[in-house]
C-alpha cells in the first residue's frame, strides 16, 4: 500500500509542478497522460542542480560563449542548407518516433549530429557545418530544420531537461507572422539571430507566411554542479538517441529503435481512424491502454 501511495504522490506532485511552472498549459486532460508529466521526477535533479538558470529563456552566448563560433558563421551554415534544400536532401521522415511533426508536409529536417553515431551524409554534404559543430563543447544534437509555409507545430513539452535547445535563424521569413512561442512569449525568427530555450516549457511554432523557415537547430548539454549526474545524464542521452539515429541518405544506417518505430506509427494511425470514427471509443481505448500500463507497474511495483 505504501508503494501505491508514493506512485500516486508523485504522479500528482508532477502534475502539479507542470501546471506551475507553465504560464500556459495543455489543456488538462492531455497532461494527464503527457510524457512531460511523467518525466518531472527524471527532471527534477537536473532543474536543482543546474549550473545555469533554469527560466524558459536564456541569452545564447552569454550563456555559452563557444556558439559564438556558430553565429559568427551563419551565413556559412545558411549556405550548406539551402544547397541541402534544393537537391531534396532536407526531407520528410514519416517512419520516425515524433513523426507527427512530419504529417502534411510541415516539417523537412537533415540530422548532422546526433551523439557519437555516424551519420555519413552529414560529413558527406554538410562539412563546413558538421566540422563547425563538432568544435563545440557539449553539442551532441544538430540539424537542419524547415518548417513548410503555412505550416504550425501544435503546443508541447519535450521530455528531457538535461540539455538547452539552441536554434540559428538561417533563411527565414524575417517577419513576425514566423516565430516561436515559449512559455507564452514570442521570438521572432530573423536572419543570423538566435534563441536558448529550455525545452521542457511548453513551446510552439508558426510559420503564417509563403516561405520556408530554414534553421539550425541543437542541444546543447546542461551544465550541471555534480561531475556523477552530468556523467549519468549524458549516458542516458547518447543510448537514448542511438536507438532513433538515421541517416539521412542511407536508411540501412539506422538505431535498432526506428526499426520498431512502425508498430508506434501503425497505432497512431489507427487510433486517429477510430478518433474519427468514434470519438467516445478512442477516448475509452485511450484511457483503457492508460490505466492498463498503470496496473503493469503498480504490479511491477509489489
Amino acid at each position: 500500500m505504501g508503494v501505491l501511495i508514493a506512485i500516486f504522490l508523485t504522479y500528482v506532485g508532477s502534475l502539479v509542478f507542470v501546471r506551475l511552472r507553465n504560464r500556459v498549459h495543455l489543456p488538462f486532460g492531455r497532461q494527464l497522460t503527457d510524457f512531460s508529466t511523467f518525466m518531472v521526477p527524471f527532471n527534477i535533479p537536473a532543474y536543482l542542480l543546474s549550473r545555469v538558470s533554469t527560466a524558459a529563456r536564456l541569452p545564447p552566448v552569454e550563456t555559452f560563449p563557444q556558439l559564438k563560433l556558430l553565429q559568427d558563421n551563419w551565413e556559412t551554415i545558411r549556405d550548406e542548407a539551402l544547397a541541402l534544400y534544393g537537391q531534396g536532401h532536407i526531407a520528410i521522415k514519416n517512419d520516425l518516433p515524433g513523426s507527427s511533426f512530419y504529417k502534411d508536409n510541415r516539417w523537412k529536417s537533415f540530422y548532422l549530429k546526433i551523439y557519437d553515431n555516424d551519420i555519413p551524409s552529414a560529413k558527406a554534404l554538410a562539412p563546413k557545418t558538421h566540422a563547425l559543430i563538432e568544435q563545440i563543447p557539449g553539442m551532441n544534437l544538430a540539424l537542419f530544420a524547415v518548417l513548410m509555409p503555412g505550416k504550425r507545430l501544435t503546443q508541447h513539452h519535450d521530455p528531457f531537461a538535461f540539455s538547452l535547445r539552441y536554434s540559428l535563424g538561417l533563411s527565414t521569413p524575417n517577419s513576425e507572422q514566423c516565430g516561436l512561442m515559449v512559455n507564452g512569449e514570442h521570438y521572432i525568427w530573423r536572419d543570423g539571430d538566435s534563441v536558448l530555450f529550455d525545452e521542457t516549457y511548453i513551446h510552439s511554432a508558426y510559420n503564417d507566411t509563403e516561405i520556408p523557415r530554414v534553421i539550425l537547430m541543437t542541444d546543447v548539454d546542461r551544465p550541471m554542479r555534480l561531475a556523477p549526474v552530468q556523467w549519468l545524464y549524458f549516458r542516458f542521452a547518447r543510448f537514448f538517441n542511438s536507438l532513433f539515429y538515421i541517416d539521412n541518405v542511407d536508411s540501412n544506417i539506422s538505431g535498432v529503435g526506428n526499426r520498431l518505430s512502425s508498430t508506434v506509427v501503425n497505432y497512431k494511425a489507427t487510433m486517429k481512424k477510430l478518433k474519427q470514427k468514434s470519438p467516445r471509443g478512442y477516448r475509452v481505448g485511450k484511457w483503457a491502454l492508460h490505466l492498463g500500463l498503470v496496473g503493469l507497474v503498480v504490479a511491477w511495483a509489489l
